[in-house]
């Protein structure tokens, strides 16, 4: 049984499979963290406080993730018809509205991509704050706005319910590219666990 799991043909569905799984990972994970700590601040300061640290004191990640969406809409090709940075109606904190060009599987990697972005741009700015944490001394006040900004863009680096079912269009044909580039580059990122 174990040399059909090591089949050199399934390692790279395995691994172009691995890529969406873990940015959908990450993205409920996020959300159910968030989720966690709101049930936590509602306890201590009541709802609408809690409402209020989570969404609008941390509007930096709002801002950042509205944006990662615009960016990966438009460096894909997609048409960026609008975009709301900070605008709250309900559980909706901002939005940006696109529309795919293009072929069907072009259309349908620029909804994945736009769909994922904020998981993915969020991750980058994540790294480089910590980075800098690391790398430079720091002043009292330059920590709390890192910290501030770390924080922000933390709990918005999620996958709205919106954004899952955009991703999930697009899907299929990404894990099918994704297929032939680790067939043919022989990469495996599970080299330690498969192959």
């Amino acid at each position: 049984m174990t040399g059909v799991w090591n089949h050199p043909y399934l390692i790279p569905l395995y691994n172009a499979m691995l890529i969406p799984a873990a940015i959908f990972a990450v993205g409920l994970l996020v959300e159910w963290f968030g989720n966690l700590l709101t049930v936590l601040l509602s306890y201590l300061f009541g709802k609408k406080a809690a409402f209020f640290i989570r969404n609008r004191l941390t509007f930096i990640g709002t801002v950042h993730h509205e944006l990662a969406h615009a960016l990966f809409a438009t460096v894909s090709g997609a048409k960026v018809t609008k975009i709301e940075l900070f605008k709250v109606r309900g559980k909706q904190l901002g939005c940006v509205e696109f529309y795919p060009r293009g072929n069907a599987v072009i259309r349908a990697i620029q909804m994945t991509l736009a769909s994922i972005a904020p998981v993915l741009c969020g991750a980058l700015s994540l790294s480089v704050i910590f980075w800098i944490f690391t790398s430079f001394p720091l002043e009292i006040w330059q920590i709390i706005v890192l910290g501030y900004l770390f924080i922000s863009i933390f709990f918005h680096m999620n996958m709205s319910t919106q954004d899952v079912k955009n991703a999930w269009k697009g899907i299929p044909v990404t894990i099918i590219i994704g297929y032939f580039i680790f067939l043919f580059t022989d990469i495996n990122l599970l080299s330690g666990i498969i192959g």
